[in-house]
């Protein structure tokens, strides 16, 4: 089981120490993203573990008389944060001379101690580049170089809050930085990379190696390539638009069940961010209901609707009854041989 780091964790959820309720969904999010490794099935245990190791160690406190089901793990479905925050760290304005950049904004401000931490460090930074007078790096690269804390400004708005984030303050292009997208893993079908061309994605390893092998077997697939997300961690989908040829539509494949389904939405969202029109592969979701079922937990009616509503409408009504009844079909289901014998094309 893997072990989260709590300080980055709190770092993420409350970076101005003020405390307060967060949504265990929040959590699990901010768990997901800081630990990639996990996978998606684990995270449920790993969350619960986590608000259990914070309790104890008086970062937080869970609620005792809501719950929330998650896969097959049952979490409080909130907790409320303790906050860093002292009664001693008090509002004050910044204690120093500021430069231009800075000074016409920032010198009358009442800031927590994290805050003016943050902005003296930028100051100190504008003074020794000379206004920023660097190459631009990584978001990350940065954080580390002002605060010893690569994570820094991995949140939105980044440490110090809305405060000091907005246009006219602090801003990614003042310290000469970018949010660079996470690398997606991606093969192409043919030999002939260039020419643009639709993609589908999947979330399993089995099911990526499967779809290569039998797209590449074909004289003309439905599909320039084939793309792997892993889990929950749609991100790298922002990177479509960084492909050596110009993706022309996201198809996408994932596990009939509530997850699967959610992160299916989640990660057409992401492409179209992207400016990628994106949806379900329809062929390959036509296959897959067809394929033997496993026993899974049950799905509410009303919840069973909004998640297949992503569907396609010639498999909805099969796909709901499934999640409804406690039945789910993850992708490997879609075996070699199966995809072998079927149309793929739409």
């Amino acid at each position: 089981m893997s072990s989260v780091d709590l300080a980055a964790l709190i770092a993420t959820l409350d970076p101005d120490g003020r405390g307060g309720r967060r949504h265990t969904d929040d959590i699990a999010a901010a768990i997901g993203t800081q630990n990639l490794d996990i996978e998606a099935s684990a995270l449920p245990e790993v969350v619960h573990d986590t608000i259990k190791r914070g309790e104890q160690e008086g970062l937080w406190s869970a609620s005792r008389t809501t719950t929330v089901r998650r896969g097959r793990t049952v979490l409080p479905k909130a907790v409320t944060l303790l906050g860093t925050a002292r009664p001693v760290d008090k509002l004050l304005p910044v204690d120093a001379p500021l430069r231009s950049e800075l000074a016409s904004w920032a010198a009358t401000l009442r800031l927590s101690a994290a805050q003016r931490q943050l902005l003296l460090a930028v100051n100190d930074w504008l003074r020794r580049t000379d206004g920023g007078k660097v190459s631009i790096v990584s978001v990350a690269e940065r954080a580390y170089e002002l605060l010893r804390d690569e994570k820094a400004f991995d949140t939105n708005p980044p440490r110090g809050g809305s405060t000091l984030w907005t246009p006219g303050r602090l801003t990614f292009e003042l310290l000469r930085c970018e949010r660079l997208p996470t690398p997606l893993v991606w093969e192409p079908v043919t030999s002939e990379i260039g020419q643009s061309g639709a993609i589908v994605c999947v979330e399993n390893h089995a099911t990526f190696r499967t779809l290569l092998r039998v797209l590449r077997a074909r004289t003309t697939p439905p599909w320039a390539a084939v793309a792997w997300v892993q889990g929950r961690n749609t991100a790298p989908l922002e990177s479509l638009s960084t492909l050596p040829f110009p993706v022309t539509r996201l198809d996408y494949l994932g596990d009939l069940d509530a997850a699967g389904l959610q992160i299916a939405a989640t990660a057409c969202a992401t492409a179209k961010r992207a400016d990628v029109a994106a949806g379900p592969a329809e062929r390959l979701w036509d296959l897959l209901v067809a394929q033997p079922s496993r026993p899974a937990r049950p799905t509410s009616e009303v919840r069973a609707r909004e998640l297949v509503a992503w569907l396609p409408a010639a498999v909805r009504d099969r796909a709901r009854g499934l999640l409804v009844a406690g039945q789910a079909i993850p992708q490997e289901a879609l075996r070699f041989d199966v995809l072998s014998d079927a149309s793929l094309a739409y």
